[in-house]
């Protein structure tokens, strides 16, 4: 079997890959322990050993039988040495969406995005055996390729996904006798709402609304609890979706900063100069070259 099999070609739009994660050089190795970024959805299988995941917000440490789940535009590293073993899966959202009548967009999952940074899954026995065979099947799928398989493939990575979603949907839910308005769940839900919102709302008071709160008390809760205001952690949203779109896409300042809701882009780029020290251009320009 191929170590690095791929779907498509070098000139296609759509990107997936799958290959085991000890087939990994030394050069992917060292290159995974200095923080970067990507353009694509990664899936990291730890099966045996122990890896170690880090993003400017939170450090995992995965152990085996962890999936953890890594979206596009998400500044991290990862150590992983020789010692351990499992499966790496990447695509892009091109293959993701090529398929209209099987799109299910990712954001749906919750996997790759959520308001606090749980990215990962715990393979439990009776689930393993059948993740195995969907990886497996995508593997032999790909060692004689036709016609059939992107279909294929796409479908099996549907499977994965959704049947990863619904561990995580078990391993995450609150329990009910939990009270909903402990500082925790709120600061949670505040992350949600924020998630769901920044694009058109930037004001805490409208979020303070949303959670019945007085905007002060919301503002004290935040920074109790996150170490930062409420306000800035809208802003930082706004300002890692800025540099993701300027990183991955090839939108203009004046169509990102509509696209963030901002209805004078030259405001925008103020903005965003005010708050990172660098313009639009600058972003991207260094981004690209240092992560590429």
């Amino acid at each position: 079997m191929k170590k690095n099999v791929r779907l498509f070609d070098e000139e296609s739009e759509k990107i997936f890959t799958i290959r085991k994660i000890c087939d990994f050089n030394d050069e992917e190795i060292e290159h995974n322990l200095i923080p970067h970024l990507h353009d694509f959805y990664s899936i990291f299988w730890i099966e045996s050993g122990e890896a170690i995941h880090a993003t400017e917000f939170v450090e995992y440490s995965l152990k085996a039988d962890t999936i953890l789940f890594v979206p596009p535009g998400l500044k991290h590293r990862m150590y992983i040495d020789k010692s351990v073993g499992g499966t790496y899966i990447l695509f892009n959202e091109e293959f993701i969406q090529y398929n209209r009548t099987n799109h299910v967009p990712l954001k749906e999952y919750r996997l790759f995005n959520n308001s606090d940074f749980k990215s990962l899954i715990t393979v439990v026995p009776e689930k393993r055996e059948k993740l195995n065979n969907i990886t497996g099947l995508i593997f032999e799928e790909l060692k004689n390729s036709d016609d059939y398989s992107q279909d294929i493939v796409l479908n099996l990575l549907h499977l994965f996904l959704l049947e990863s979603r619904r561990i995580f949907d078990q391993q995450n839910q609150v329990p009910k006798e939990e009270s909903e308005t402990t500082p925790d769940t709120t600061i949670i839900k505040f992350k949600q709402l924020i998630e769901e919102n920044f694009a058109k709302e930037k004001n805490v008071s409208l979020y303070a609304e949303m959670l019945n709160m007085n905007p002060s008390c919301l503002n004290e809760l935040t920074k109790r609890t996150t170490g930062i205001t409420a306000g800035e952690l809208i802003r930082n949203r706004v300002i890692d979706e800025t540099k993701k779109l300027l990183y991955s896409s090839s939108m203009s300042g004046k169509e990102i900063a509509y696209e963030l809701g901002f209805d004078d882009p030259a405001y925008f780029s103020r903005f965003f100069k005010k708050y990172t020290g660098t313009t639009l251009k600058e972003f991207r320009d260094v981004s690209r070259k240092k992560y590429h």
